[in-house]
């Protein structure tokens, strides 16, 4: 019975973050497009489903602790010895989704990791293209009593001659 339970919630997780990750894909093209109502539009629902995912994860986290106990491993087994104790039917399918769940998380961290790079990317060159432009508000401003302040005015060059 309770191998049911972790068998559900895997096949659960493994399709919640494909879900996920069609929607980060959605969001990259959208990065690339530069389509900014759409960005806005799925940045909420990805915090939602990003919430709902550690939910199912600590839920699985939970679930695997009361099943070694259960069947008699340590806190210190990993997933394959709990899964070896399960039916040989049972093991091939929980197997299965635990590496169908692996490979979308795989998947969602290489999309993620492609969006950082990008936008990393991105921002160093505005920066840099920036510095250039505006050379008088490179670097760090600080106010008269040493904090740091924004770059608010342009430089002035005043003609001492007048």
């Amino acid at each position: 019975m309770a191998f049911a339970e972790i068998r559900k919630l895997l096949a659960t997780q493994a399709e919640a973050m494909l879900r996920f990750g069609e929607v980060v894909e959605e969001l990259q093209s959208a990065i690339l497009d530069r389509d900014w109502p759409a960005i806005e539009r799925l940045v909420p629902g990805m915090e939602r489903s990003s919430a709902e995912l550690a939910e199912m994860d600590a839920r699985r986290h939970e679930l695997f602790t009361r099943v070694k106990a259960e069947v008699g491993l340590g806190d210190d087994a990993g997933l394959a010895e709990l899964i070896g104790r399960a039916d040989p039917g049972e093991r091939h399918e929980l197997a299965t989704l635990y590496r169908s769940l692996q490979a979308s998380v795989l998947r969602v961290k290489s999309m993620t990791r492609g969006i950082d790079s990008y936008l990393r990317g991105t921002l160093r060159t505005t920066h840099e293209v920036l510095g250039e432009v505006f050379p008088d508000q490179k670097g760090t401003i600080y106010s008269r009593r040493g904090r740091r302040s924004p770059a608010d005015g342009r430089a002035m060059v005043l003609d001492r001659h007048l």
